[in-house]
């Protein structure tokens, strides 16, 4: 008489495959739920960035300077006079709008307010000559006492220059990053530590059209998804290799009990 081993839905495929399996399900599901916290981030931002919208600008020059970074994402406004001689163009940006793959600009200009203090204007996007990053279209800068409005910044944006300390490019018109307390100590300036995002026109011909706070949410999404997929495939994989082993190992049931005689 034939003994038929019992019927086991599931059998590990064995220690390695397993744990591997694991460690790929525990890496994917943490990379998935930090790309979904970077999308909430930047919805949250922009959120808070359109209620922020609703109050009105802040005058700088009401503001004492060592109270200006709390500043950062509000409203605000500045009267003063744009050094242009201290104009710094930082390399490699795309255009904000993020639909332009156009590399350029973006131009920063030093206001001097009439209190004594400045401000550094992140006044727009200039596009760079495809030839000769050198050659610099002309944007006119205003002349005279200007109102500038727009939105503070507590930091500049950063590109990735490989550990390149932004002191070195002290002097230097075309930079790839700018730190603000460094910048200081090269132009002898009292900076305000914040930075005025322009969006008032002032005649310059810049491109002020800047990147939504939420640009990249649906991308951080995306790469969620994809992360979790790989999550959800592992695990299936582990569930068909051990139905397959316990399928096998059935089967083989009747055969080994024959042998055995």
């Amino acid at each position: 008489m034939t003994t038929r081993t019992p019927r086991t839905l599931w059998r590990s495929p064995g220690p390695l495959p397993v744990v591997a399996a694991l460690v790929v399900i525990a890496v994917t599901a943490v990379l998935g739920n930090w790309q979904l916290n970077r999308a909430h981030e930047k919805i949250g931002r922009a959120e808070r960035l359109a209620a922020l919208a609703a109050q009105p600008p802040v005058d700088l020059a009401t503001v004492p300077a060592a109270e200006a970074a709390q500043l950062a994402e509000r409203r605000v406004r500045a009267r003063g006079t744009f050094d242009a001689d201290r104009t710094v163009l930082l390399d490699n940006r795309p255009h904000g709008n993020g639909t332009d793959s156009r590399a350029g600009f973006l131009v920063l200009t030093p206001l001097r307010m009439p209190d004594g203090a400045a401000v550094l204007v992140l006044r727009g996007w200039l596009a760079r000559d495809a030839q000769d990053r050198a050659r610099i279209a002309p944007f006119p800068t205003p002349a005279g006492e200007v109102t500038v409005a727009g939105t503070a910044l507590a930091t500049l944006p950063r590109v990735y220059s490989l550990g390149q300390d932004p002191a070195a490019e002290a002097g230097q018109k075309i930079r790839q990053n700018v730190d603000l307390a460094a910048f200081a100590r090269e132009t002898g300036m009292p900076l305000l530590p914040v930075v005025l995002e322009q969006t008032t026109d002032t005649g310059d011909g810049l491109a002020r059209d800047w990147a939504p706070a939420d640009l990249g949410a649906d991308r951080h999404y995306g790469y969620a998804a994809q992360w979790f997929g790989l999550s959800a495939l592992t695990l299936a994989l582990l569930a068909i290799l051990g139905w397959r082993r316990a399928r096998n190992e059935y089967r083989a049931g009747p055969q080994a009990n024959l042998n055995e005689r």
